[in-house]
């Protein structure tokens, strides 16, 4: 009993928190204002309907501060319709969201886009982290200068050396560069987490069935929030940020593109379906009654068309005027690998299975080299050599419920990305 009564204080202290008062506590430097969200208060002002639309990885697309900030808006501002669009992928940074941008975000017209990848892209190549952030950022842009962009930076357990010696983490560094070149204000969550974690009343991550009095379990892995604690408190600090911007929009200017900050930013950044382009005849579609839908994680309706082939002869041509390709594909228990072969060069392996398929299929992607701007030809096939799955999973034996699928090397690919222009 005493471990349900526990997160139920947690709801209501940090409820309290958020809900009478939520500017309350919260550390200024969490918030760099800049341009603000002029256009997206100015209609909360004129009570006119509003579309937010959530772009991150898993923090978001769980229902936790997602939900819990529009549950707050929708008290805050009764009078206005708020159409909240979830565009969370879990386990995917920005190097995707970038490709994902035109049909998850932009179909929707968004008026206000909030964009979470600090977590995701806390191992990803700089470069990569500052191309696929200002690439998102000039996209919504160019379709209408009036939407507004929020970053907000999440942590992890991963990130606490730093944060504790008072360093801001290196992904959320190269994504401020972004932020500061295109005025868009930013949300960082660190401070009021670190505040709490310093009065000792957080525990960051916290122990399978061991109750922590008077505190807030953060985390229960060290990534993912918890849903009565750790999200209740990104929502507090996102609560307290949205009441100071709407108190900062009069005399806003209207937005004008500066030039981009990197040359080779990833504005033309896009995703095709796989059966779009020439292929040979063995690959398959997959229905929804096929097993690779079973023990799925995410939404499989992100590809809803879906190719599979394990035969080394089959062949995807890509043709492209751009600086780069990939793919967005479902990775499990029966995925190989693929073979690619780049403007007629040697064939360059890619093993499509890791330390987490033993149990589920999911989405996945992979972003093939980058290349000098200019016409090429990428050639991917399935390539079904054995390697052992069964050690590679071998730290989460018991998470295998078929391993009769481990004798299977397919190749799944829904979507080919490329930043450029399909040639056809």
């Amino acid at each position: 009993m005493r471990n349900r009564i526990l997160p139920l204080i947690c709801i209501f202290l940090l409820g309290g928190l958020l809900f009478c008062n939520p500017a309350k506590g919260i550390n200024p430097d969490g918030l760099q204002s800049r341009g603000g969200l002029p256009a997206f208060f100015a209609k909360i002002r004129e009570k006119q309907d509003v579309t937010v639309v959530f772009l991150g990885g898993s923090i978001t697309n769980h229902r936790g501060y997602r939900v819990q900030i529009t549950e707050w808006m929708e008290r805050n501002y009764p009078e206005i319709k708020i159409h909240a669009v979830n565009a969370g992928i879990g386990g995917t940074g920005s190097d995707l969201g970038v490709f994902r941008t035109d049909e998850d975000v932009l179909l929707y017209d968004p008026d206000l886009v909030f964009v979470e990848f600090a977590v995701n892209d806390s191992k990803t190549d700089s470069l990569l982290i500052c191309n696929s952030m200002e690439g998102i950022v000039r996209k919504i842009k160019q379709q209408d200068p009036a939407t507004d962009i929020c970053f907000l930076y999440t942590l992890n357990i991963g990130m606490l050396d730093d944060l504790k010696a008072g360093k801001t983490y290196r992904s959320v560094r190269f994504m401020e560069n972004v932020a500061g070149h295109y005025g868009i204000p930013s949300v960082n969550f660190a401070y009021d987490v670190m505040d709490l974690l310093n009065k000792d009343q957080l525990v960051f991550k916290g122990e399978k069935d061991k109750s922590y009095p008077g505190k807030v379990v953060f985390t229960n892995d060290g990534t993912h929030p918890t849903f009565d604690g750790g999200h209740v408190i990104y929502t507090r600090t996102l609560a307290a940020a949205l009441t100071e911007l709407g108190k900062q929009q009069a005399g806003s200017a209207a937005f004008r593109m500066p030039a981009p900050l990197y040359p080779t930013h990833y504005e033309q950044a896009k995703m095709y379906s796989v059966d779009e382009f020439v292929r040979t005849g063995g690959w398959q579609p997959v229905t929804k009654d096929d097993k690779v839908y079973q023990y799925f994680q995410g939404d499989s309706g992100k590809l809803p068309v879906l190719l599979s082939s394990a035969d080394p002869e089959d062949s995807i041509v890509v043709r492209f005027k751009g600086i780069r390709a990939g793919l967005f594909d479902v990775i499990g228990p029966s995925s190989g690998g693929i073979s690619v072969q780049t403007d007629g060069e040697g064939s360059q392996y890619i093993r499509r299975f890791d330390v987490y398929c033993g149990n589920t299929n999911r989405t996945s992607y992979h972003l093939f080299d980058t290349l000098d701007n200019g016409m090429h030809t990428v050639i991917i096939k399935p390539d079904s050599r054995w390697f052992d799955k069964k050690e590679i999973y071998s730290s989460r034996p018991s998470g295998v419920k078929e391993l009769s699928y481990f004798d299977e090397f397919n190749t799944y690919i829904g979507k080919i990305l490329v930043v450029g222009e399909v040639v056809r």
